[in-house]
Formats: structure tokens, C-alpha cells, sequence
């Protein structure tokens, strides 16, 4: 089975994919929003989702590390990994401590920052060439517009996250 779904929060994806395993699917691969699953037996994996930090290992020795562990690496697009764990095995969760969530939260934050100033001047170059020549806006300024909203609300929600942890520190 073949779905469509634009998530930017990993909490919300990885709840999902657990609600997708409950119903007996399985996901098999994922490739900008599309995400293929096979059938399962209801209920038979606990999902995790995780943004390496600057993925420049070999892909083959992280996967074999995880399975070590009982994790199988599912998918992988850029720096995002999909990740699971047979239930039966128990509770699946990478990240135990707060510390370890801030990091984490910390990365996605710093990943989403990059992809904002990239945006922005993408923006800001389009915007310019629409003022300089008198032209109307474009659908594209339109467009480039609201990723740089998406990846502020990101940016913000992963500073939120934070936040919210180190108060639980306290």
C-alpha cells in the first residue's frame, strides 16, 4: 500500500506509524512523503524516527549496529532514519533520558535553522527580482514564502520542545 503524508513534527510521523502497525501495516519505505507499507500482524512493531548528526558513516555498519540491538533500519532519506522494533521485544524509544531528547531536539532544531536560511534568501533573491524588473508576484515567491513559514513554525516548535524539557530538569 502506497500513502501520501507531508509530517514535519517526527512525533506526530512516528505516532502515526505505530497507529499504521496497529491496523496490521507495516511501513516498508519511505521517499519524500510517500510511504510504502506491507502487511503485518497487528500491533507487531514499535517505530522511531531519528535525524543523524551529519551522516557521513557508512550506512551498512550503522544498520548493522541497530540490528544488534534488534532495531532494523527501515528507511533513509538524507539524514532522517526510520527505524523499528518487533514489539514483542519490548518498549522501543532511543532517547530514555532528557538530556539525550534535548540533543536530539537540539539537532532537528539546527537541521530546520539551516534549511529557514536557505529559504530566506531564496526569498529574498526572488523578491528582489520581482521588484527590480516591476513584475507581479509569482506563484513561486508565494511558494517560497510559505516554506520559510513552515520551517519557522519548525525552528520554533523544536526551541518550544526544549525549552519544555529543561524545565522537567529542573
Amino acid at each position: 500500500m502506497l500513502k501520501f503524508k507531508l509530517y514535519l513534527d517526527k512525533d506526530s510521523e512516528e505516532i502515526w506509524l505505530k497507529e499504521m502497525a496497529q491496523k496490521g501495516w507495516a511501513l516498508k519505505k519511505f521517499f519524500l512523503g510517500f510511504y510504502t507499507f506491507e502487511e503485518c500482524a497487528p500491533g507487531e512493531y514499535n517505530y522511531q524516527i531519528d535525524l543523524l548528526d551529519n551522516w557521513t558513516g557508512n550506512k551498512r555498519d550503522f544498520a548493522s549496529f541497530m540490528e544488534e540491538s534488534g532495531v532494523e533500519m527501515v528507511s533513509q532519506w538524507y539524514r532522517w532514519v526510520y527505524l523499528r522494533k518487533k514489539s514483542s521485544e519490548g518498549p522501543f524509544e532511543m532517547y530514555t533520558d532528557l538530556e539525550s531528547k534535548i540533543d536530539q531536539h537540539d539537532r532537528m532544531k539546527k537541521f530546520f535553522q539551516l534549511g529557514l536560511i536557505i529559504e530566506t534568501l531564496c526569498l529574498c533573491v526572488e523578491l528582489f527580482g520581482t521588484i527590480t524588473t516591476g513584475g507581479k508576484l509569482f506563484v513561486f515567491d508565494v511558494i517560497l514564502g510559505v516554506f520559510v513559514l513552515v520551517f519557522l513554525r519548525m525552528v520554533w516548535k523544536c526551541k518550544w520542545k526544549i525549552e519544555q524539557l529543561k524545565r522537567d530538569i529542573s
